[in-house]
């Protein structure tokens, strides 16, 4: 792919020890020239240490380069020292825990430059790009496959016009009911915090939507799953304050994820939901033809038997359902 490459940035990149270091400089900085393109308004962007790892385990070195040299610097957190009032102490904003990675800024203009191919990694590799692409081509369509650094979605032709193109045909889609609410449900097991009304939707099987519905008043299943995305997702408004009251625990939970910047809670569920549904269930599928639209996959009315079982099968805390489209 093709890149653009200060003077700055290459005369660095040149004056690695060996070839091979040198192109693992230039495969760094593709990574963080790529990570860019998501920067906030204050220039920085998430950059996650086992996005680098995977490029080059000795990452660290390189990383460490750049910033002495001011080609990138981090995001610090500040604190007042409590030995010393005035003191402050600076710290790496980030935690793996919460999927809030490090962020980084570029010091040098990077749209002024060399324009330079990178051999840099992609997506081609793995088998759930070549089903998807294969699925693609079968339906008539160009495999333009992208992937997104925000939750690593994937997107794709069929993304917006998959209920209108291919209804009547044969398909079949399977997804999750109330995936996102049982993704909040299954991470705060993991980290053993619990909320006892929360907690009860899952344990009793009961639809979250219609429990919300239900306890909050609300007109609908659509207004209780904007009321869910508000909580998840905004920046603090929600239009029903009861569900604060309703889940405390759970609140405070997802204001956690917040703190920094209130948009890394919707990146970490992105991110585990994409996990899910292309990092294992795509990449393993038991069948050579599926598509996926984030939390769901298409699959030949033959197969959906098939998948639907595999799928139940690696995640029983996921109640799937399978649709004809």
């Amino acid at each position: 792919m093709k890149i653009i490459v200060p003077d700055k940035v290459l005369t660095i990149i040149k004056s690695l020890s060996n070839q091979t270091k040198q192109q693992s400089g230039l495969k760094i900085y593709t990574a963080l020239y790529l990570r860019n393109n998501r920067k906030n308004k204050h220039g920085y962007f998430t950059c996650p240490a086992t996005y680098l790892k995977k490029i080059n385990s000795r990452y660290e070195t390189i990383m460490a380069i750049f910033l002495k040299e001011g080609i990138i610097k981090y995001l610090e957190n500040l604190k007042q020292d409590p030995s010393d009032i005035f003191n402050t102490i600076r710290t790496k904003d980030y935690s793996p825990k919460n999927r809030r990675a490090m962020k980084y800024k570029f010091l040098v203009d990077i749209t002024i430059g060399i324009e330079m191919e990178s051999d840099f990694k992609n997506w081609r590799r793995y088998r759930w790009y070549d089903i998807l692409s294969k699925s693609l081509i079968e339906l008539g369509y160009e495999p333009r496959i992208k992937r997104d650094n925000f939750g690593e979605r994937v997107y794709h032709p069929l993304i917006k016009n998959y209920k209108t193109v291919l209804k009547d045909k044969g398909y079949w889609v399977i997804d999750a009911k109330a995936s996102h609410p049982t993704l909040l449900w299954i991470m705060m097991k993991e980290r053993k915090i619990r909320d006892e009304n929360y907690f009860r939707i899952f344990e009793t099987n009961t639809y979250f939507y219609d429990y919300l519905v239900s306890e909050l008043s609300l007109e609908n299943k659509k207004a209780a799953q904007d009321l869910f995305s508000e909580w998840l997702n905004s920046n603090g408004y929600v239009s029903n304050t009861g569900i604060y009251k309703l889940f405390p625990q759970a609140s405070k939970f997802i204001k956690e994820l917040k703190r920094v910047d209130y948009k890394d809670s919707s990146s970490l569920f992105h991110y585990k939901e994409a996990r899910i549904w292309i990092n294992d269930l795509l990449e393993h599928i038991p069948t050579d033809f599926a598509i996926p639209i984030h939390d769901s996959l298409i699959v030949r009315a033959e197969d959906v038997n098939l998948v639907l079982g595999y799928c139940q099968e690696k995640y029983p805390d996921l109640k799937f359902k399978e649709t004809e489209l």
